[in-house]
């Protein structure tokens, strides 16, 4: 009879320890489940703010194709402003964000937070910004080239993403040789 009643207790402690074991896995689950949810949602604001920057590179690249625009003389852009521009001067500081010059570019069905609040899942932080640069004709002499920087934010000030291509608008007809 001693030996049954030991059983009795091994069996007791075997079962505290297993619980204590699957306590702590689910403890670590939980923790490693709040990290990637708040990974994921890192990686969602830095492509929502990536596409909005891209939507104004695009805006930029269109603004130019536009007859007469790409004409347009060359200006000091030194403050922000409320037409798109092109500018003579490189853009001082594109990491300090938001910008003091270039232009505060409206996608259309992009929605703002309303004022006083930050962004969110369904909101932008701020308007993308974009600044085009003039570099002079291209090496063969036939396009002019520009430099375009664009700055968008996710859903908060902390999720901004600058891009920046260089665009070269072609003008007349030139033979390739072929």
């Amino acid at each position: 009879m001693s030996a049954r009643l030991r059983q009795h207790g091994f069996t007791l402690i075997a079962a505290l320890m297993i619980l204590i074991v699957i306590t702590i896995i689910g403890l670590a689950m939980m923790r490693s489940v709040g990290l990637q949810g708040r990974m994921a949602g890192n990686t969602r604001e830095k492509g929502r703010a990536f596409e909005s920057a891209q939507s104004a590179l695009q805006y930029a690249e269109w603004w130019l194709t536009q007859s007469g625009n790409a004409n347009a003389q060359a200006v000091n852009c030194s403050n922000a402003s409320t037409s798109v521009a092109i500018c003579s001067n490189a853009l001082a500081t594109p990491a300090t964000t938001p910008w003091a010059a270039g232009y505060s570019y409206a996608p259309p069905y992009m929605s703002l937070p309303a004022s006083g609040t930050s962004g969110g899942s369904q909101t932008f932080y701020q308007d993308p910004q974009l600044y085009i640069q003039y570099l002079g004709l291209n090496a063969a002499g036939n396009g002019a080239l520009y430099q375009l920087t664009a700055l968008g934010y996710g859903g908060n000030a902390y999720s901004v993403v600058v891009l920046q291509s260089t665009f070269t608008l072609y003008s007349g007809v030139s033979n390739l040789g072929k």
